[in-house]
C-alpha cells in the first residue's frame, strides 16, 4: 500500500482551528524526545523490548518480557546433553539459532509477537500529499487514539507558521496509531520553503522533517 495514502476518518477529516501563525508561543510544548524516546525501536505505549537476548527489541507485553527472562534462566534444567528440549519443551524459535527450551506455548506467542512487531514499535513518520492542490498530511507509527501534533516551519529559522493537534486511530494497512489531516491551505507554493514534522504527544517521539511547498491561503 502507498504511504502516500491520506486516511480520512471521522475523527481527522474536519478542519480545526489555527492555533496561531508565526508566533513564538506555538513553537511551545512538546518540541523534543521524551526520556521515552528510545529511538526507532522506541515501542507503542503498554510494550516494552522482549530482551530475550541483547539487542531483542522485539516489543511486547511486560508478561511476556518477564517470561522470557525466566525461560533463559531454565536453560540448564530444560536442555539436554545433546542440545534438544526435555520431553514437554520445544526451541523458542525467536530469531533464528533460538534453541531456549520453552513450551509450545511459549514458542507460538514468541512468533506471534515477531509477525506484530512492526505494528507495535513507534516508529513515527509523517508524508505530504495534495488533493485538488490542497496541502495533506498523514502519518502511521504513533500511539493508537493518542493525541499528535502536526507542525509547518520555515527552513531559515525554525519558526512554527502552522500547527494542529489530530488524534492517531487504528486505520487498515496502517501500522499503530494514524491519520489523515486535511489542512485547507494550498500546496506546492515555490516562494516557501517550509518543512513538516509531526510530534506523538503521549512520548515525545518527533518524526524526520519532510519538505513541503507551503503558503497561507489568505
Amino acid at each position: 500500500m502507498s504511504t502516500r495514502r491520506i486516511l480520512r476518518t471521522g475523527a481527522t477529516t474536519a478542519m480545526a482551528a489555527v492555533l496561531a501563525f508565526g508566533g513564538a508561543a506555538l513553537g511551545a510544548g512538546a518540541s523534543s524526545a521524551h526520556a521515552q524516546d528510545f529511538g526507532p525501536d522506541t515501542c507503542r505505549q503498554g510494550f516494552v523490548w522482549r530482551d530475550a537476548r541483547p539487542g531483542d527489541h522485539v516489543c511486547v507485553t511486560p508478561d511476556v518480557r518477564s517470561q522470557a527472562a525466566f525461560d533463559n534462566s531454565q536453560v540448564p534444567v530444560r536442555t539436554l546433553q545433546d542440545g534438544f528440549c526435555v520431553q514437554g519443551f520445544v526451541w523458542r524459535e525467536a530469531w533464528v539459532g533460538d534453541t531456549v527450551c520453552v513450551t509450545p506455548q511459549t514458542r507460538s506467542q514468541a512468533r506471534s509477537d515477531n509477525a506484530q512487531a512492526d505494528d507495535r514499535r513507534l516508529a513515527v513518520r509523517i508524508w505530504a500529499d495534495d488533493t485538488n492542490g490542497q496541502l495533506e498530511f498523514g502519518g502511521d507509527h504513533f500511539n493508537v487514539n493518542g493525541r499528535v501534533r502536526v507542525e509547518i516551519r520555515l527552513n531559515s529559522t525554525g519558526t512554527v507558521q502552522w500547527a494542529q493537534n489530530v488524534t492517531a486511530v487504528r486505520n487498515a494497512g496502517f501500522a499503530g496509531g494514524s491519520f489523515g489531516l486535511f489542512t485547507g491551505h494550498p500546496f506546492g507554493c515555490a516562494s516557501k520553503n517550509a518543512t513538516a514534522r509531526a510530534i506523538d504527544l503521549t512520548s515525545g517521539r518527533v518524526t524526520a522533517s519532510i519538505p513541503v511547498g507551503y503558503c497561507f491561503n489568505f
